[in-house]
């Protein structure tokens, strides 16, 4: 089976709950293709290295 990496940056002003939820729902979209997530990783507040959308920071 093919292995892929998937990455999604969060706002940076909504709690690490929410982001918490927001990984959970992407893990079931994936798992519900046929798909399974063997890793996650919560990377906390973070600097990005130019804005997005007017944002400097995410999750």
């Amino acid at each position: 089976m093919a292995l892929y990496e998937h990455i999604f940056i969060a706002r940076q002003d909504i709690q690490p709950q929410q982001v918490e939820a927001i990984t959970k729902d992407l893990t079931k979209i994936v798992e519900d293709n046929g798909g399974k997530v063997t890793k996650t990783e919560q990377w906390g507040l973070r600097t990005l290295a130019y804005r997005i959308k007017k944002y400097k920071k995410g999750h």
